[in-house]
């Protein structure tokens, strides 16, 4: 792979995952236009028409069936592989390029979820992906043998082939599965193995990250007798990489806290000269220095940084010696750089804007020709991402993806000027099914200029629609982009019109429009959400008796603010793992994270120390008396983002004050639902909760909570009876 290490997959679902917060109030000049608005909006209202031939996507569409996950090209440019997910297995399957179509040429069907693949030769693979109990493994597969073989075994039940038990009763099958999650919880686990480098220049050995007994280690493993040697250990409790230069050197330890997620990159020692911190930031402001792979060059990585008092985000050469970047290698006027495509042999060929289409940004004319050429016959709207290159650069797979379609994987081949289509990243989902994205520019009360990503139903009019607002999670360092948003295109899907704004904080326009959301939390940052809404409202393109505000973490927390601090704005709110007051927050944080991170989040959200009264202010907690519309409030108990008793706390106030609530704990989920049960319900219970509140028909059948998952109890507390329906102005 180009630069798409097993640890860049797990920071890039953890920036997924981190909670983002917003703001309220409205000044007396925007409230008098939003009215207007709503007047001139009133008198257009028209019933929504949908096509008869249209069918909406049923819930399992969204979380069931098969899709391709990766696509590489062997070193030799002959066989193309590629991994799909069917059920709960994966299915690799190779196909011979030298034909003038691709030709399937065998395969394996794997007993366990592999996301990630890289060759090691011309006849080995190396896979990535999770076993049976969960565990991140990596597997080594010679091709035409029977099975893959796990490059790290922790213990003689580390069978990844071995069969699921069978159980006679429901009851057996949940006292099995409790008590092996109490084993787990009992003592430290060895669950994580992950692929660092192939080592190009030992034709024999790679190195893999484990992580054992809460410690992560650099482990070279041969290939062929499995022996294991380490090379470097990290800090306990802290998320780890390596980074090797293409000599097969480690050069920099990247370590990232478990709680807090700050970020530490140690330079590691070489001969003589000793081990040394290059830096360590809050891993929201990872672009002032952010490590992408090794670089042509001895002793330097390319890595992805902002300079002194820089305006934007570049990609550089980076010098661990001597601790010196090179001059800017790829840089943008407009946006940071978000990320940078490397060849088979580490060099630098484009760089990625972090702003919206991500489009490439290419040294080689040749290369900005093919970018350009890729862009032509993939998807109008894509996302394009180079996930492989052959050396002799003949061959490159790319993914494709948009907001409204999860994405195809194909390959661009050179030699015969053509681009061939592999397969769909889903089954049944995409741009027919989903609708259209548009982007909408638009200004705050304040003048800044903003844009927000507008997602369309099938069949949706120009005027008077249903909207769904859905601020993003972070909030700092985070963004709305061009990319498949699984929930946004689920709601969408549902017949609304689908907004993601990018209010001030957010990342990727630089460091003036991120410290613009700084101490913003239910301010600034939420005003300019509350100005979206009211310019949708003004040129008649939303009904405003059918708005409701969705979202996770920090969106979460702006879907409660929206609720407390304009509570006539909305009809319905619904937060996924929001916070709910923003002191207690900081408590939370100041006893689980390190300083680094605490002092982060005094410096972007608030200090109580200094800042109690005005953090109330904005804490939806503290404002529970303004809120008068239903709230839907979704928790996961092992929450390791935000305290999960935020939820509680707030479906507690709510019910004091005897307001329409609804609170669903899972007991097995994190900060996002990642399993399947977890997802059905989430997306089942906001799918009921906004059907009641804005959409077109009412439904009856009470909430579908724990209709996927029979074995699992879900901890269900509701105010509002069976059926949610907001209170009348």
């Amino acid at each position: 792979m180009t630069h798409g290490v097993v640890q860049r997959v797990v920071v890039a679902a953890f920036a997924a995952m981190v909670f983002g917060l917003g703001s309220g109030g409205t000044n007396e000049a925007w409230a008098q236009t939003q009215g207007q608005g709503q007047a001139q909006a009133q008198a257009q209202a028209v019933p929504e028409v949908v096509p008869e031939v249209y069918q909406r996507p049923r819930l399992d569409e969204f979380w069931g069936g098969s899709f391709f996950l990766d696509a590489v090209v062997s070193p030799n440019g002959r066989v193309l592989a590629t991994v799909k997910f069917v059920g709960e297995e994966s299915a690799i399957e190779l196909y011979d390029m030298q034909e003038a179509r691709t030709k399937r040429a065998g395969g394996l069907d794997m007993p366990f979820h592999i996301f990630e693949m890289e060759w090691k030769d011309q006849n080995r693979l190396l896979l990535t992906g999770w076993d049976r109990e969960d565990r991140l493994g990596v597997w080594v597969w010679t091709i035409g043998e029977a099975r893959a073989k796990k490059l790290v075994r922790f213990d003689a039940q580390d069978d990844d082939y071995a069969p699921d038990p069978k159980f006679d009763t429901e009851d057996e099958e949940r006292a099995f599965y409790l008590k092996r999650d109490d084993a787990r919880r009992a003592k430290p686990r060895a669950d994580r193995t992950w692929l660092v480098s192939r080592l190009d220049a030992d034709p024999n050995s790679v190195m893999v990250g484990t992580r054992f007994d809460n410690v992560d280690r650099l482990v070279l493993v041969n290939l062929t007798t499995f022996e294991t040697k380490t090379l470097d250990e990290a800090t306990p409790d802290y998320w780890t990489d390596w980074f090797i230069s293409t000599a097969g050197v480690p050069l920099i330890r990247r370590e990232q806290a478990r709680l807090g997620s700050s970020v530490r990159l140690t330079r590691l020692a070489q001969g003589a000269t000793p081990a040394s911190t290059l830096a360590e930031f809050p891993f929201e402001e990872h672009f002032g220095f952010d490590v992408i792979g090794p670089s042509a060059k001895p002793n330097h990585v390319t890595v992805r940084a902002r300079r002194g008092n820089d305006e934007f985000a570049a990609i550089y050469d980076y010098d661990v010696i001597n601790k010196t970047f090179s001059e800017p290698r790829i840089q943008s006027a407009k946006y940071d750089m978000a990320d940078a495509v490397l060849d088979a042999n580490n060099v630098l060929i484009a760089g990625i804007e972090a702003g919206r289409g991500s489009q490439f940004v290419a040294l080689d004319p040749k290369n900005k020709a093919r970018f350009e050429e890729i862009q032509k016959r993939a998807p109008a709207g894509s996302t394009i991402r180079v996930r492989s290159i052959t050396a002799d650069d003949g061959l490159w797979t790319v993914q494709t993806e948009s907001p409204v379609d999860p994405g195809s994987l194909w390959v661009h081949d050179a030699r015969f000027n053509r681009m061939l289509k592999i397969g769909q990243t889903d089954r049944v989902l995409n741009e027919t099914s989903i609708g259209t994205a548009t982007w909408l520019d638009y200004q705050a009360r304040d003048g800044l200029a903003l844009e927000a990503l507008l997602l369309a139903p099938v069949g949706a009019q120009e005027t008077m629609m249903p909207l769904v607002v859905m601020p993003h999670g972070g909030p700092h360092g985070v963004s709305t982009n061009q990319d498949w948003d699984r929930l946004a295109a689920f709601l969408t899907s549902r017949g609304y019109l689908v907004a993601q704004p990018n209010f001030r904080g957010s990342g990727g326009k630089g460091r003036s429009f991120a410290l613009a959301g700084y101490r913003q939390w239910g301010g600034r940052m939420q005003d300019d959400v509350t100005d979206l809404v009211g310019h949708l409202v003004k040129t008649g393109r939303v009904d405003p008796k059918r708005v409701a505000i969705v979202g996770g973490s920090y969106g979460g927390y702006a879907a409660l603010a929206g609720a407390a601090l304009t509570p006539d704005l909305y009809q319905c709110a619904a937060s996924l793992n929001g916070v709910a007051d923003l002191n207690t927050h900081i408590d939370w944080v100041a006893r689980f994270s390190n300083p680094t991170s605490l002092a982060f989040w005094k410096r972007t959200m608030g200090d109580p120390a200094v800042d109690r009264a005005a953090m109330d202010r904005v804490s939806p907690l503290k404002q529970v008396n303004a809120i008068k519309i239903p709230i839907l409030l979704l928790a996961g108990d092992l929450d390791d983002i935000v305290d999960p008793k935020n939820s509680q706390l707030m479906f507690d106030a709510l019910s004091a004050a005897k307001k329409q609530a609804r609170l669903v704990r899972f007991p097995r989920m994190k900060h996002a639902p990642s399993r399947y049960t977890d997802s059905a319900n989430v997306y089942g219970e906001m799918d009921y909760f906004l059907q009641n509140c804005i959409g077109s028909e009412k439904l009856t059948s009470g909430p579908p909570a724990n209709r996927a998952h029979k074995r699992e109890a879900l901890v269900i507390s509701d105010t509002s009876g069976a059926v949610p329906t907001s209170q009348p102005r």
